[in-house]
């Protein structure tokens, strides 16, 4: 019984400490923008335009960061 009840308790703990650790507020959970400078040379910048839009899509859905490249 007594080792039943530590357990309980451990597990009682684990999940205390882990809804205390994750932010509730997913504005609080959002990681700050970012900007990336992109530089290249000029047969490849409207390559690089098509590029970093899709990136910048993919990288918000992915992590919800949202990504300014210059």
């Amino acid at each position: 019984m007594t080792s039943r009840r530590q357990f309980l308790s451990l597990g009682l703990g684990a999940a205390a400490v882990a809804a205390l650790a994750t932010p509730s507020d997913p504005v609080l959970a959002a990681p700050a923008p970012v900007t990336l400078l992109n530089v290249s040379y000029d047969p490849t910048r409207e390559l690089y335009k098509a590029i970093n839009t899709s990136f910048a899509a993919a990288w918000k859905a992915k992590t919800g960061q949202e990504v300014r490249i210059n």
